[in-house]
């Protein structure tokens, strides 16, 4: 009887510890505070030399600010076109891999300029 009887205690505390800590999760979290996370975006266009190879582009969109991913196989720097809302821009991308910042609101990319 002893041992069922601090069982149950023992019970009790962890579930008013867990709802305790639940609640204050739930409390401090604010709409302000809460990170938006965007679909991932990836594009790719060949290359005219060498054949057979690719630039490679991928993005989510930020808050702030974009930051693209690319990764060139071609033998020279492309030209792409950044689309941010109804406006764009002409970017050469160099050969590599990097990356490069863009304002917020990029909804594509596209080839050539």
């Amino acid at each position: 009887m002893r041992r069922t009887v601090a069982t149950v205690a023992a019970t009790g505390f962890l579930l008013a510890l867990g709802t305790g800590v639940s609640g204050a999760a739930t409390q401090t979290g604010s709409a302000t505070h809460e990170q938006v996370v965007s679909p991932r975006a990836s594009y790719s266009f060949a290359c005219t030399l060498p054949q057979g190879s690719y630039a490679n582009y991928s993005f989510s969109d930020g808050l702030t600010s974009t930051r693209i991913y690319y990764n060139n196989h071609c033998s020279s720097g492309i030209y792409v076109r950044v689309h941010v809302g109804a406006n764009s821009s002409c970017w050469l991308t160099p050969t590599g891999k990097s990356s490069a910042v863009f304002e917020a609101g990029v909804t594509g990319i596209t080839e050539g300029c």
